[in-house]
């Protein structure tokens, strides 16, 4: 007992307890200073597939009266990675498989279309079938996600000039820490007039919110740089500047889920006393990744 009250005594155990928050500070340092690397993995004849719904309401308002169109989509579709070349850049062609579509003004009656319901195809939405079942395109990506090339494979030459037509995250070459914001500068184009078109650009801002278990969650955030004055416009770009979370599984090197909502208004876009309402929401989930064979996929086609 005398021991424990001598100065000697009293001095290890300040040691011992400065030495133990050392201890735990250089492992809180650890943690803060952990780093994670962020990449596709592309593999040769994988396939890879999606579920996409997306629903949105427009709002029109004039003084006292208002008018609403509702909007509701599902896709279901895949890439399928064609090859991959020496610099690890993959070529992947795009598909969709399957759509769903509601339509609805105000409260009248809802439009249906499905492409695997000839029984839910009206006339006016039949060209939407020239779409469904045959590759839209080819884009050639690296591991970061950079779109590098785009080939149209259904004529639609616009699509070689469409940087949303890239739907995957574009991730930094450098390894990320917990909080770390990048960046993806976009350029869009949106309609002026009848004829004309105007591009504009788009920041888009990721952070690196937290890991779990391989799991990396990111938030996404979209902001509109170009000035935009003309209220008319501005409706225009309205869901061009989402905000929401992606999941991406790094053990595997694929994106599992994104989640991406608007909810804006515009006054003034058609004159006094007018205002626009957006919202709209996006939700995308992986369904299924797998290997195919060229030749397993011919005979499942005959």
């Amino acid at each position: 007992m005398v021991f424990q009250n001598s100065p000697i005594f009293r001095c290890m155990m300040l040691v011992a307890i400065s030495l133990a928050g050392s201890s735990d500070f250089a492992r809180a340092e650890d943690v803060a200073e952990t780093k994670y690397h962020l990449q596709y993995q592309f593999e040769q004849g994988h396939f890879v597939k999606y579920h996409v719904q997306d629903r949105s309401a427009y709002t029109t308002r004039k003084k006292e009266i208002a008018e609403t169109v509702r909007n509701e989509s599902q896709q279901w579709r895949h890439y399928r990675v064609i090859a991959i070349n020496e610099a690890g850049e993959a070529t992947l062609e795009l598909m969709i498989d399957r759509a769903r579509l509601v339509a609805q003004f105000d409260d009248s009656k809802p439009t249906i279309f499905d492409s695997a319901d000839p029984n839910l195809q009206p006339p006016k939405m039949q060209s939407i079938l020239s779409s469904i079942g045959k590759p839209l395109c080819r884009m050639r990506v690296n591991e970061q996600g950079e779109l590098v090339h785009v080939q149209s494979l259904n004529g639609d030459k616009s699509l070689e000039n469409d940087p949303a037509i890239n739907f995957l995250v574009v991730f930094p070459e450098h390894d990320v820490a917990l909080g770390e914001t990048w960046t993806q500068t976009l350029e869009v184009e949106v309609p002026v007039t009848d004829k004309l078109k105007e591009k504009v650009k788009l920041l888009r801002k990721y952070t690196l919110e937290s890991v779990k278990e391989d799991i990396a969650h990111i938030k996404v955030y979209t902001v509109l740089t170009t000035i935009i004055r003309d209220p008319a416009v501005k409706t225009r770009l309205m869901t061009q500047t989402p905000s929401g979370s992606v999941e991406f599984d790094m053990s595997r090197g694929v994106m599992i889920s994104r989640t991406l909502s608007v909810d804006d208004q515009v006054v003034g876009a058609f004159g006094a006393g007018t205002l626009v309402h957006a919202q709209n929401e996006r939700i995308e989930k992986l369904q299924q990744e797998t290997a195919v064979s060229e030749k397993a996929e011919a005979v499942s086609k005959n």
